[in-house]
């Protein structure tokens, strides 16, 4: 009887014009997913900031099945001395991406803090989150750091991934390592510097560039040198820098695998828009193409 009345019920609800949807499931991750409207992510997810300074991560939209309605951004943080904000608030037309800045005070403690971002589309009431997390660190006493623990890696089309410095550089310069690794032998990537300017997108400095062709080479003011220092998909090149900031000049040099470091320039001049500055706040990569393509910097450190 019961069988009876339930399909009684379902046949007056469509004869009526009635449907019944089934209910929207929504990824609520906090390391981020996709639901059946958009996904989200965050490059990197993890930095260190030494209290009192700040650092950004760049939020990524991307639309699925089509999906061309605004996202509303918002974030909030577990410690309520560390501030987390957004150069803006929403994206439009399905995908897209904003930069968060996380900023913490000389009084905040040390510690990770978590920072979840939710992106919602309100009109269709679904939501999704990502976390990052910021690694506070006291007040620099020492003239070397790790940023961050790990990798940054950069897919092409991300747009520039900035990371921020754990102290300022002293002013007559610095010396910067780490290790960076192409995903493809043909990559069009940039790495670089911040310095302080106004507005929330400072401009990278380019430093170095892997060439579609496949060689490293380095800038001498706001031209590439030419190089025969080729680089392989796959294997890690550590690199050795010194800038030399009142004079505006720096040297570079890497190391291949397996192999002993070579020159690719002393006493080059820095890029135009770096000269004059004294204190740089950042670093930073960008990947230019092809799709598909990553370029991962590991194990940065400043001295």
């Amino acid at each position: 009887m019961r069988k009876l009345a339930l399909l009684l019920a379902t046949l007056f609800l469509v004869a009526n014009g009635c449907v019944i949807s089934p209910r929207r499931t929504v990824n609520d991750s906090g390391s981020g997913g996709s639901n059946s409207e958009f996904s989200l992510s965050a490059n990197p997810t993890s930095q260190s900031i030494s209290a009192g300074a700040a650092a950004t991560f760049t939020i990524s939209v991307q639309a699925v099945n089509g999906f061309t309605g605004t996202v509303t951004l918002s974030a909030s943080s577990t410690s309520s001395s560390v501030v987390a904000s957004f150069d803006a608030t929403s994206i439009t037309g399905g995908s897209g991406s904003a930069v968060l800045t996380v900023s913490t005070t000389s009084a905040t403690p040390s510690g990770n803090v978590t920072i979840t971002v939710t992106a919602s589309d309100t009109t269709n009431n679904v939501s999704q989150k990502v976390s990052v997390t910021a690694s506070v660190q006291g007040t620099a006493s020492t003239a070397s750091a790790l940023v961050p623990a790990g990798c940054v890696n950069s897919p092409a089309g991300s747009g520039i991934q900035r990371v921020s410095l754990p102290f300022t550089p002293e002013a007559h310069g610095f010396m910067a390592t780490f290790d960076a690794t192409s995903s493809t032998s043909t990559i069009d990537a940039s790495l670089g510097f911040f310095s302080q300017t106004p507005g929330p997108h400072p401009s990278l400095s380019e430093f170095i560039h892997f060439s579609p062709a496949g060689f490293i080479q380095a800038a001498n003011g706001d031209v590439l040198v030419p190089s025969n220092v080729l680089y392989a998909a796959g294997q890690p090149y550590h690199f050795r820098m010194t800038e030399n900031l009142p004079a505006a000049t720096y040297s570079l040099f890497v190391t291949p695998p397996g192999a002993t470091e070579i020159p690719l320039g002393t006493n080059l001049q820095a890029p135009s828009d770096q000269r004059g500055v004294t204190t740089l706040t950042g670093w930073g990569l960008l990947v230019n193409g092809p799709d598909g393509a990553t370029l991962s910097v590991c194990n940065f450190a400043l001295r």
